[in-house]
């Protein structure tokens, strides 16, 4: 993001929803996550708001940890994705350090590692 300013994080449930709901399910929000992948990807956010998304907010979770995504390339660094982004499964449980998917953990974001966009935001 070169030129620009750095995304502040956030941690606020309204802002996570609607975010999340502005995008079709039927229609990619960005480069790298297409069809059925984003489909299940879609239903996992909604599904994970629901069941522990104030659980994220009062742990400190940001859109950046969870939602996250480059910039410029979408999915194609991994390094800038999100927990919910590149799995498109369920979570199970969610605590202070990790997102948990049955056999699959995100450890949380580690200062320093590179920090992209909420896929909402995403404009190719």
């Amino acid at each position: 993001m070169s030129g620009h300013l750095a995304p502040v994080p956030t941690s606020n449930l309204y802002t996570w929803r609607s975010g999340v709901e502005s995008l079709s399910p039927a229609k990619s929000p960005c480069t790298g996550l297409y069809g059925e992948q984003w489909q299940k990807t879609h239903a996992a956010m909604l599904d994970f708001l629901e069941r522990f998304g104030a659980q994220a907010v009062e742990l400190g979770r940001t859109d950046l940890e969870l939602f996250g995504i480059h910039p410029v390339i979408g999915t194609g660094r991994a390094d800038h994705c999100g927990a919910l982004v590149l799995t498109g499964r369920q979570v199970e449980a969610i605590d202070a350090k990790t997102v948990t998917y049955g056999n699959l953990t995100y450890y949380r974001h580690v200062p320093g590692t590179p920090q992209g966009i909420p896929i909402w935001a995403f404009k190719g």
